[in-house]
């Protein structure tokens, strides 16, 4: 069995993280992943949409280029934590309409995405984590956990604006796992947040457009990072 403070060491490989949006592993569980490519561990990136709605106004770029744009900056900032461009895949679902996308499709999408490397431990988002596209990535994936030994969810959202009813609650019987982070494990966090340029200012020509905020930030980096564990496939490690 895990225990509450989470060890890397007992995850078992392959290890794939999914991310609905591109920044989202490196916010929600950048320091696990730092951790984990410093144990030489196998781990591989999925991306589920094409994070191409955060600067819908942007005439500087217009969605294909911010679409090519936060591409690269996913890439970039998994590079930083260890995972190398040829251990990621890119869905390319439309920002901000996965709710309104075929849950099948998207679960057969995400089946060809792991068929050579089945995971045996999945990290995704928070089943209740307060952004749409991350409540239906759950909704999307949920048939498929049973076959995977250990799934944990990591919260991206969910310190900032979550409310009572989205966290864990009682008769979900969901392990709580805090993985407390190295000063080494903080910079390299925050290298790769900081690699989402698009997200933190680049695009200054769209006043509605997204920008992350500075608190968020410095919490997301300063830790402990925060994952529910959901009992599927055999019980136990």
């Amino acid at each position: 069995m895990l225990d509450p403070k989470l060890d890397p060491n007992q995850l078992p490989e392959p290890i794939w993280v999914v991310a609905p949006h591109p920044d989202d592993e490196a916010l929600g569980c950048g320091g696990l992943l730092a951790a984990l490519s410093d144990l030489g561990g196998e781990v591989h990136a999925l991306l589920v949409t094409d994070g191409g709605a955060s600067h819908p106004h942007s005439v500087k770029y217009p969605r294909p280029a911010l679409v090519g744009q936060r591409l690269t900056e996913w890439r970039a900032g998994l590079l930083e934590l260890g995972i190398p461009a040829g251990q990621t895949v890119a869905l390319g679902f439309p920002d901000g309409e996965l709710a309104r996308s075929d849950p099948a499709r998207v679960r057969s999408a995400l089946a060809r995405a792991w068929a050579t490397a089945p995971p045996a431990t999945l990290l995704l988002p928070w089943r209740r984590d307060p952004h749409p596209d991350h409540r239906a990535c759950w909704v999307c994936f949920e048939p498929l956990l049973g076959r995977v030994p250990c799934v944990l969810e990591y919260t991206v959202w969910l310190p900032e604006r979550g409310e009572p009813g989205d966290w864990p609650q009682p008769a979900e019987g969901l392990s709580e796992l805090l993985f407390p982070l190295s000063a080494a494990q903080q910079q390299r966090k925050a290298n790769a947040i900081a690699a989402h340029r698009s997200q933190l200012g680049l695009i200054d020509d769209d006043p509605s457009g997204f920008v992350l905020a500075p608190e968020m930030v410095q919490r997301a980096v300063a830790g402990p990072e925060r994952f529910f564990r959901h009992f599927a496939g055999r019980a136990g490690l």
